[in-house]
């Protein structure tokens, strides 16, 4: 993104957290909540020459007026009684942090847009509820009109986020508070900060997209991203049930192009362990599977996602028929590629001739600040009540998938 340069927005409404909240953090809208310098000098902070000087990596903050925080202090009260009941009936987990079930967040955000506020879940996993006033308003601003629009994000750690922006001539200001409950259950403002962004865009699928100040690194990654547009409901399901849980992280299903007579380009053995937590919604053990997966157990799974017979399955996962199991390894630091992992959103689903259902899937990277890193596209056939994987294909003109190698050749 050039700064001040802005697309067109096109409203495209078929289209999910990335559930968030994904592969890199699934589960959050990436806000930056470390302590933050003063800085100003930000529309002339760059050098004649477009260098970069140190004020682009320091965030542009602003007084906030004493009106505005007690408008926003309102805000969140509010907001806070509406949902205390919900969230003291919630199942908060056993430690220390608070978890929050998504069902309970998705419950919070319904009753929050029952007010008509604009509000979404901050793991990607929910459609914006309200979302018609802030796509109106991020499309007027990015075409240099002034506007103002307010949302708020909840989340599954139990904090309740708020956002008002302002724009002028494609300048993007934001008012942001975090809030989260006290030992008597008010909502208590945690953070409250104010400060023009250093770039922004809303894209033409409806995420939006800042940079809170010029990034310098990977670990120091200042981008938000929120989507605003909402998903078709059918592509947000498939995403969640076949596409997130396998993800790009530590296995080859999506990052190789592979159908009914190439699936020998599939790593089962490294995919196991993400098929086995779809298949029964828990982590498998490790410790267990040290020297490898017993051959019914492996079977058991990778036959319940793919039509392909046990002699092809034993053949290109590797059986070793002296022991009576697959190999499997565990992951560690040293048999991974170490990179930042994109999230998969799933954008369109196309029904096909044969029967088949054909998705189509984009990585978002945040780091990048880019909503659309790669494509591929996986086709998949209903079978008893589920569906099973037929073939992926990548589209090597849209950019470059992770990276992949197994995990037995490290």
């Amino acid at each position: 993104m050039k700064k001040s340069i802005f697309k067109s927005v096109t409203v495209l409404i078929c289209l999910a957290f990335l559930s968030g909240c994904a592969a890199a953090d699934r589960s959050g809208s990436r806000d930056h909540t470390e302590k933050l310098s003063e800085e100003s000098g930000y529309a002339d902070s760059k050098m004649s020459d477009g260098r970069k000087t140190e004020d682009d990596y320091e965030t542009d903050d602003i007084d906030i007026e004493s009106d505005e925080k007690q408008s926003v202090r309102n805000r969140m009260s509010e907001l806070g009684a509406l949902c205390k009941d919900i969230y003291i009936r919630a199942d908060k987990g056993g430690s220390s942090n608070i978890v929050l079930d998504e069902e309970t967040v998705h419950t919070m955000t319904e009753t929050a847009a029952e007010q008509g506020w604009a509000v979404t879940c901050g793991s990607y996993d929910h459609n914006m509820l309200n979302y018609e006033d802030v796509d109106q308003a991020l499309r007027d601003a990015a075409e240099g009109e002034s506007s103002q629009t307010e949302f708020y994000v909840l989340t599954t750690s139990g904090y309740f986020r708020y956002f008002r922006l302002s724009a002028e001539d494609q300048e993007l200001t934001v008012t942001y508070a975090n809030a989260a409950y006290n030992d008597d259950m008010d909502l208590q403002i945690r953070q409250l900060e104010k400060f023009r962004v250093y770039d922004w865009e809303y894209t033409e699928k409806g995420w939006l997209i800042w940079e809170k100040a010029l990034s310098k690194n990977q670990e120091m990654d200042m981008h938000s991203f929120f989507r605003i547009l909402p998903l078709d409901e059918k592509c947000r399901d498939m995403c969640d049930r076949y596409i997130l849980p396998v993800s790009y992280f530590c296995n080859n299903l999506f990052l190789t192009d592979w159908d009914a007579g190439s699936m020998d380009r599939i790593e089962f053995n490294d995919l196991y362990e993400f098929l086995y937590e779809m298949k029964y919604g828990e982590k498998m053990d490790e410790e267990a599977a040290a020297g490898g997966i017993p051959k019914a157990q492996f079977e058991e799974v990778v036959l319940t996602y793919f039509d392909i017979s046990v002699e092809q399955l034993e053949k290109y996962a590797r059986y070793d028929a002296a022991a009576g199991v697959y190999p499997w390894e565990p992951v560690n630091a040293w048999n991974r590629v170490r990179q930042v992992q994109p999230f998969p959103e799933v954008v369109r689903c196309v029904e096909d001739q044969d029967g088949t259902l054909t998705l189509y899937v984009e990585g978002i990277l945040i780091v990048a600040g880019d909503d659309c890193a790669f494509r591929h596209r996986v086709t998949m056939r209903e079978r008893d009540g589920g569906w099973v994987y037929v073939a992926n294909d990548i589209d090597e003109d849209s950019g470059n998938a992770p990276g992949y190698r197994p995990r037995r050749e490290f």
